[in-house]
């Protein structure tokens, strides 16, 4: 493989429009296909539980002036109770399209796929920066077709929002690694910030990703470089203060981010997750009888903090089985382990487009993913930076670690996936036409 990127210097330079005009054909059937998978296969799709559920209708509620109630008790008991399970950012999203009148499921979903349409401009762009021209086209091509990237925005959840902040993130950070400003940091806050509202385990990206990013840029004293790190954070404490302000208001415990990190570890620690069909991802029975005494205090912040203290009793109490357990996590997140139960849970339980989409995802990352693993490699040896993308795999596999392993975990290392195949792909490309050129040039004709 060649050492350097084609272009390795036009890479940095403004895109020039034959550059674009292919990124906008390709964003153009990346929509097809997503508003095609929105009117056809989820026309017919009633939102009846789940997150889905959640988001939408607790988003009525925020638009309505109720405030964040929890949308089961009140639209299937008629009973208002504070709703905390999630972070609010995908919430106020699809409260402001109720607030302009896009109200229905339909309507937000065509919506979201608008919103994953700009990620494969960002993509693009992402590699562009890091393998040159003909990578960004490859690598928007493949944000634009690769089902486990466009199902997303579909199925009207955050990782529609997620992977497009992600993908920002990522080229913020190569931003800063390779000429650093004030503005980009700041930037990368917002981006990261926008992250942890959709999916909390997000905000370990400020410890794990900026604070390293800023604090080893040699260009800037160390003095200015902690003013930084400061300033950055100021972002998330800002947007999450209001949240948090709320929540002393409604709950008795304290609550930063969400009131579901209890019951998420309750469902996947009991017996039913640590052995037979379901190791290593969850299941609701773990917090009814027998498994449980499941708790009956009204307030959910006590609740899930007994819910919590349950999960970890049964952990200590199964510590042997700890390991087993979490490479099963980890294995199934990546495919790894029973791949085919996988796929089912996909179509059916997470309702990611049935199992033609399903198998198609599948198939699709199981050609990717060890091009992506080349891809990196190939960035390194050029000498690029490649912490950023490490970051969000170890991200992904500690979520999995710690939670259960689900497909839809894995959204923003999907961002990693698609640039480093990408830049495989370009880098086998390259190598293919040098070697035909030698060959040609060997059997030419003498003058």
């Amino acid at each position: 493989m060649s050492e350097a990127p084609e272009e390795s210097v036009s890479s940095r330079a403004p895109a020039p429009r034959w550059w674009w005009a292919a990124i906008g054909a390709l964003m153009a059937g990346g929509l097809a296909v997503r508003v095609g998978f929105v009117l056809i296969r989820q026309k017919n799709l009633d939102l009846v539980t789940g997150d889905a559920f959640w988001y939408h209708f607790q988003a009525k509620l925020v638009a309505d002036g109720r405030g964040f109630l929890n949308p089961f008790d009140f639209f299937k008991n008629g009973i208002e109770s504070p709703g905390g399970d999630h972070p609010p950012g995908f919430t106020l999203i699809l409260a402001s399209l109720d607030a302009i009148g896009i109200d229905g499921p339909q309507g937000q979903r065509l919506v979201m796929t608008m919103v994953g349409t700009a990620s494969i401009a960002v993509i693009g762009l992402l590699a562009r920066r890091l393998a040159g021209w003909s990578a960004g086209l490859i690598a928007a091509a493949i944000a634009a077709f690769y089902p486990n990237i466009w199902v997303n925005d579909g199925l009207l959840q955050v990782e529609t929002v997620f992977i497009l902040a992600i993908a920002c993130s990522l080229l913020l950070s190569h931003r800063i690694i390779e000429q650093p400003s004030r503005s980009d940091v700041l930037w990368l806050s917002f981006a990261l910030m926008v992250c942890a509202m959709t999916r909390p385990e997000s905000i370990l990206l400020y410890v794990l990703l900026l604070t390293p990013l800023v604090l080893t840029r040699t260009e800037w004293p160390m003095k200015q470089r902690i003013g930084m790190t400061a300033l950055a954070a100021t972002i998330p404490i800002l947007a999450f203060a209001p949240w948090v302000a709320y929540n002393t208001t409604r709950y008795e415990e304290l609550v930063l981010v969400s009131t579901g990190s209890g019951q998420t570890l309750a469902v996947g620690n009991c017996d039913l997750t640590y052995d037979g069909a379901n190791l290593g991802y969850w299941d609701l029975n773990c917090i009814v009888a027998p498994q449980i005494d499941p708790p009956t205090e009204s307030d959910p912040s006590v609740r899930d903090g007994l819910y919590r203290e349950i999960a970890v009793d049964y952990i200590t109490d199964h510590l042997g089985d700890l390991p087993k357990v979490v490479a099963a996590r980890v294995a199934r997140i990546w495919h790894l382990y029973k791949p085919g139960e996988q796929t089912r849970i996909d179509s059916f339980v997470e309702g990611r487009g049935g199992d033609v989409t399903a198998e198609t995802a599948l198939a699709m990352y199981y050609v990717l993913a060890p091009l992506a693993i080349v891809g990196l490699i190939i960035q390194r040896r050029r000498r690029m930076a490649i912490y950023p993308e490490l970051v969000i795999v170890a991200l992904v596999c500690f979520t999995a670690a710690t939670t259960f392993g689900v497909t839809r975990y894995r959204a923003g290392a999907e961002v990693v996936i698609a640039v480093g195949a990408a830049t495989a792909i370009d880098a086998a490309i390259g190598e293919a036409r040098l070697r035909f050129g030698r060959r040609r040039s060997s059997v030419a004709p003498p003058p």
